[in-house]
């Protein structure tokens, strides 16, 4: 036995003691060298378990008197208060799944780490003097400068630095942009569409009301009625449907916002990546009134583990923004900001998504080959040229719940459009899966394509 386990052993010991009250308040307590002989341990020992107790207002001392016991009331403890193990039902940890169908997750396998761990260290050495300060809730300038010049030739967000907000997420964002604002808000979004966004809102105590879609994207009809201050859409890659937003109804949803002093809030979230076609220009490129807010995000090109995500602010809502966060504190890690500042500025960045185009073009296509020649007439491909999912409508008699339990059972992580609808999708020999085509490996597509047919045919 350890003297410092027997420190700790006097000390648990005594604290048992008082806060059952054993002994009286004022009660004074054993002298150290009283103690040390009972317990038969040495005088320091004793003094270690006193001074721990004094620290934690325990006991307190009188001059050349000794320890004696703090005034306590008696801890409160409700008879039916039982202590309850941690529920470890394996039911509420995340499944780990042979093949993933998913639209959230990336493929990692081919992050540049040696180039990212120099940058990491590169960081450190680099702005010691900023790291060791109180982060600025804007995020770092560097970073903030090396966001608007990436967005501004690669999706012609023209924008100052001061402008940008980098977080540790978009939910952190909207959620400090919408408490700088005096009145809850009427906040429009796209059904189907982003769920984790509509919960969001609704949770913040906002008026969420959802736009339905036609084949150019969220109904400006439907705005026009609803009268919405704000209106979440997705237009580059509509999520999920993966609807492109033409010209013609940017227009009309720019010069709506525009006539009714509006907010567009532009969810950029996967434009890195096109197939076929350049990059469809921004919503907020085409704004020259300050009605769009424009987000983007690193999950897609880089990780999403890696939590970097921002936010361009029209300048009637920058002061607003500025005036209510300036005592705030960012979330963001610096050290993440920064060696992402040195990702992009080395070139590693750019190269980097060049080299994942290449990987999920390829496996993009295996995915659309196989599918055609499993399925043939059974299926429609909404191949939209964009992002890392697409839509497939595909004839099956079972439900979108049974679809959903029986590739879980088979060890497929797939999701269907019944995820991002409001109201349960209406029973129809067809069904809407969200095929995410960007962690599964190249050779596990076409089982995993099989699978998939076993369970829609059984």
């Amino acid at each position: 036995m350890t003297q410092t386990y027997k420190y700790r052993e006097i000390y648990l010991k005594i604290k048992q003691d008082i806060l059952s009250q054993q002994y009286n308040s004022h009660e004074k307590l054993p002298s150290k060298r009283q103690l040390a002989n009972d317990q038969s341990v040495s005088i320091n020992t004793v003094k270690n378990a006193y001074e721990q107790l004094f620290a934690e207002g325990y006991i307190y001392t009188k001059e050349r008197q000794g320890y004696f016991v703090e005034v306590l009331n008696k801890l409160i403890i409700q008879d039916h208060h039982v202590s309850q193990p941690l529920n470890n039902n394996p039911t509420q940890i995340k499944s780990s799944f042979r093949y993933s169908l998913s639209h959230m997750t990336t493929d990692i396998s081919q992050f540049p780490i040696d180039f990212w761990s120099k940058h990491v260290k590169e960081a450190f050495s680099t702005f010691k003097n900023e790291m060791s300060e109180i982060p600025i809730y804007k995020g770092p300038l560097e970073l903030r400068k090396s966001i608007a010049q990436l967005i501004s030739y690669k999706r012609g967000v023209s924008c100052y630095p001061e402008q940008i907000i980098v977080s540790s997420g978009t939910a952190n964002l909207l959620s400090t942009l919408f408490k700088t604002l005096s009145d809850n808000q009427k906040i429009a979004i796209e059904n189907p569409g982003y769920s984790r966004m509509r919960k969001l809102f609704i949770d913040m105590g906002q008026e969420v009301v959802n736009i339905p879609l036609d084949h150019k994207g969220l109904s400006v009809n439907t705005l026009k009625t609803e009268k919405p201050d704000f209106v979440v859409t997705t237009p580059s890659h509509q999520f999920p449907t993966g609807t492109i937003m033409p010209i013609s109804r940017r227009i009309e949803l720019l010069n709506w916002v525009t006539e009714q002093n509006k907010y567009i809030i532009e969810d950029d979230y996967d434009s890195e990546y096109k197939y076929g076609t350049d990059n469809i220009p921004s919503l907020y490129s085409l704004d020259k009134n300050d009605r769009v807010i424009y987000l983007g995000t690193f999950s897609k090109t880089l990780m999403p583990s890696l939590r970097v995500s921002y936010m361009v602010l029209p300048y009637p809502l920058l002061y607003k923004f500025d005036l209510a966060t300036e005592t705030s504190i960012t979330d963001l890690s610096s050290i993440n900001a920064y060696a992402l500042h040195l990702f992009i500025k080395s070139g590693n960045y750019e190269k980097y998504i060049r080299k994942m185009h290449h990987i999920y073009t390829e496996k993009r296509e295996l995915f659309l080959k196989i599918l055609s020649k499993e399925f043939k007439e059974d299926i429609t491909i909404y191949d939209m040229q964009a992002g890392l999912h697409f839509l497939l409508n595909i004839k099956s008699t079972l439900s979108y719940k049974e679809i959903e339990q029986k590739a879980h059972d088979n060890s497929i992580e797939l999701y269907t459009l019944r995820r991002f609808m409001v109201e349960e999708p209406a029973n129809s020999s067809i069904k809407t899966l969200i095929i995410g085509f960007a962690k599964i490996e190249l050779e596990d597509i076409e089982p995993a394509i099989l699978k998939l047919k076993e369970i829609i045919y059984n």
